[in-house]
């Protein structure tokens, strides 16, 4: 199943036992599609009851996000993040990986930073 808001696509499937989420912003997402998207994912992790859930996120073609998008982002995040058997973020924008690194503590313990989109499908789906 895909969903898309008009700058975040995440598609939704099953990977033996495990529900895998796969997100990808692209451009300038508005802070009306991360509010989409927050929605599209709590309705995949809550209404289709799975024990293992996995996210991977995809952020090769992010340019750029909005402050108030990031911080409620964050904040979902804190939500919904111990939900997550685990999270895979890759991307080729160091600031981004670092930023996301840094706030891993926060999110969940099992969220890893990659730089290539293989290593990241490989751990999430282990």
């Amino acid at each position: 199943m895909i969903n898309q808001t008009s700058n975040i696509s995440l598609n939704v499937q099953r990977h033996h036992n495990t529900l895998v989420l796969s997100m990808k912003p692209f451009g300038r997402p508005s802070s009306e599609d991360f509010q989409k998207l927050s929605a599209m994912i709590d309705r995949a992790v809550y209404a289709i009851h799975s024990q293992d859930v996995a996210l991977l996120v995809d952020l090769s073609e992010l340019t750029s996000v909005s402050t108030k998008s990031a911080w409620n982002e964050l904040l979902h995040g804190l939500k919904i993040g111990p939900e997550f058997k685990r999270i895979a973020v890759y991307g080729h924008n160091r600031w981004h990986n670092v930023m996301i690194s840094g706030l891993s503590w926060l999110i969940s313990p099992n969220l890893k930073v990659f730089r290539h989109k293989q290593e990241a499908t490989d751990w999430v789906m282990a």
